[in-house]
């Protein structure tokens, strides 16, 4: 595709804010795309419109990362060092669909409306469709805090520290598993789940937004996302670079080589630390539920 021509792999993993620019353009043409051809369906349609249009070129970079770490293996100290670009590739993808979805939420209607370009008009995509989804898995999120389990250990007055950042972890901890999964079957398969959280995210700030009146109002308050948000999603990117790289790897058909040990062994290592760090995550935003 066109945009992949302008910003190669090669291009991305060298200056990474490069997919900060095409997750943003690429989404943003496929909100529109996807309520043109699926007005009803737009909001699931746009993410698989974003996961068609990234995957190509982040199989690509797994494959180049595989390839790279078989050629030139190392100590098991250096791995966070190996994988630095994958993973800033991972957070420039994941702010761009935040800015974008986020924007766009902001500035489409809630109801019909036109734009016009001289005097060609056309109706522009409605909020409450292309969102539609995001919306309803936020009134689940939401939901799921005011049932019986959630609310007795993070809001009651019996709630407890210990057994409300268990119930997180376990939420967020089947989310991981997931992204390793589809990481692992699809090659870059978990960009879709990714790219979902990162829509979802992007909804909430858009809805802080048009309260506040305010795009950039809406985006500070964003930072309140901070504490939890930050490590929760790295422990998704290396979930998702585990499995990312594993599933090169067999695809090559280097499997039975001494290069695919070392490839075998950080992907458990960038498991375990996913993990660990999703744990710290959950206890984080424990602690600011129940201490607020």
């Amino acid at each position: 595709m066109v945009l992949e021509f302008l910003f190669g792999s090669k291009e991305v993993r060298k200056h990474p804010v490069y997919l900060l620019i095409q997750s943003f353009i690429i989404s943003s043409l496929s909100i529109w795309v996807a309520y043109a051809i699926f007005p009803n369906n737009a909001s699931i349609t746009a993410i698989a419109f974003v996961t068609i249009g990234l995957v190509p070129l982040i199989e690509k970079i797994f494959s180049e990362e595989e390839e790279e770490e078989e050629e030139k293996p190392s100590s098991s100290l250096g791995f966070v060092a190996r994988h630095f670009d994958i993973i800033a590739i991972f957070t420039w993808f994941f702010i761009g669909l935040i800015l974008s979805y986020s924007f766009w939420y902001f500035a489409l209607p809630s109801e019909n409306g036109n734009i016009c370009i001289g005097s060609a008009c056309f109706q522009a995509p409605l909020r409450e469709k292309v969102f539609s989804e995001q919306k309803s898995t936020l009134s689940a999120i939401q939901g799921a805090f005011s049932g019986n389990a959630s609310r007795d250990d993070c809001f009651a007055a019996s709630k407890s520290l210990e057994k409300c950042g268990e119930f997180i972890f376990a939420n967020n901890a089947i989310v991981l598993g997931l992204a390793i999964l589809f990481s692992f079957l699809y090659g870059a398969g978990a960009v879709f789940l990714l790219a979902w959280n990162a829509s979802v995210i992007g909804i909430l700030i858009g809805q802080k937004a048009l309260e506040l009146q305010s795009y950039g109002h809406g985006l500070a308050s964003g930072i309140g996302l901070v504490p939890h948000g930050i490590p929760e999603i790295l422990a998704y990117f290396l979930g998702a670079i585990a499995g990312g790289i594993i599933s090169a790897a067999i695809i090559r058909g280097k499997f039975q080589t001494k290069g695919f040990e070392q490839v075998a062994k950080d992907a458990i290592v960038l498991i375990v630390i996913a993990y660990i760090i999703l744990l710290a995550a959950a206890f984080i935003e424990a602690a600011i539920i129940v201490g607020g």
